[in-house]
């Protein structure tokens, strides 16, 4: 992120280059907190301490996804995000 922050700091003007890194910074803050939310929903049930999934879900058989609290947990998710965003913008490889 740096590095690529850098390179286009050299090649314009300041304005341009606060504006891009504002905007990076705020789309990988984005990118945090939407794995930090999908997470704590699936691997605790809660959100910021409040029960997010209904007692029924429980009862109808639903069990917490502990690896969700894990490390992998992100890893796994952040690499669907990336499938489906590719796939909703039909990115291919050339």
């Amino acid at each position: 992120v740096m590095g690529r922050l850098e390179a286009f700091a050299m090649s314009n003007p300041p304005w341009k280059s606060f504006i891009d890194g504002l905007g990076n910074g705020l789309g990988y803050s984005a990118v945090l907190v939407t794995l930090g939310v999908i997470r704590e929903i699936f691997g605790s049930g809660s959100l910021l301490g409040f029960r997010v999934i209904p007692e029924a879900a429980y009862a109808a058989g639903y069990m917490n996804n502990g690896m969700m609290v894990l490390a992998p947990g992100a890893f796994f998710l952040l690499g669907c995000i990336i499938w489906i965003q590719r796939s909703i913008s039909k990115y291919s490889e050339a």
